[in-house]
């Protein structure tokens, strides 16, 4: 472990390969964008069409690979994890952005709730970042880490009736970072909470905007910020949260 934080720290010196899962906007869109003005070489992934991003693979030719991948689909996202490795080599960091928070999940309370909702939740706020993890392993550069985007709100004391479903999965996703970390040798693996960002998901509680989070990301990804998976529930600055 001693000697893969060693390579990390040289390594961060330099560009590094990136993968950003659910890159269309916000976020994710975001975290490409300041990967790439820094000189990264980045494959995103959208579910579907996004010109934001095909106007950013013109503007940086070579370094940005964009493709269309349901993150709840197995065949799909390991076709996209091959050619992301045959595109960037060995990978050195992917975040699983994608996420859902849907309507009837801000109305109504669990005992409530829309169940087809709260299965498409699950989904792909769960199994999503569980599929990524399967189909990229393979082409992970040693010592490469998964930083899974999550929440505040996963506390199993600090209980609260808003967006169930999305609480529900945003717990469940963290766990599963402690889950890898505790199943998987040379590879770290983070849950982050990204802050209250000024998006589509959460404008109604906002506090930052998604550049100020990409670029504390971006310092996590690129080892600019120690990191020990001891502490592997944090906050974008790298700061240790309160399971």
């Amino acid at each position: 472990m001693d000697y893969v934080r060693r390579a990390w720290r040289v390594k961060r010196e330099k560009h590094m390969r990136f993968v950003v899962i659910g890159a269309s906007r916000g976020l994710g869109l975001s975290l490409t964008q300041r990967m790439l003005k820094d000189g990264h070489q980045v494959v995103a992934t959208t579910r579907a069409a996004s010109p934001p991003l095909d106007a950013l693979s013109g503007e940086f030719p070579g370094r940005l690979l964009v493709l269309t991948c349901d993150a709840t689909d197995e065949a799909a996202t390991q076709e996209a994890a091959r050619k992301a490795g045959e595109f960037l080599g060995p990978i050195d960091a992917v975040c699983h952005n994608a996420g859902v928070l849907l309507d009837s999940d801000r109305t109504l309370k669990l005992h409530e709730s829309d169940i087809a909702d709260l299965r498409t939740t699950l989904d792909i706020n769960v199994v999503g970042p569980v599929i990524t993890v399967q189909s990229f392993l393979p082409y992970m550069a040693a010592g490469g880490r998964f930083f899974v985007v999550t929440s505040e709100g996963v506390g199993i004391t600090s209980c609260g009736s808003w967006v169930p479903a999305y609480a529900l999965s945003k717990a469940a996703a963290t766990k599963a970072c402690g889950i890898l970390n505790a199943s998987v040798k040379g590879h770290d693996f983070y849950a982050v909470h990204p802050g209250r960002m000024d998006t589509d998901m959460g404008r109604t509680t906002a506090q930052i905007q998604p550049e100020e989070t990409a670029e504390g990301m971006l310092k996590l990804m690129t080892g600019q910020v120690p990191l020990s998976r001891d502490h592997w529930y944090i906050d974008y600055h790298g700061v240790p949260m309160q399971a």
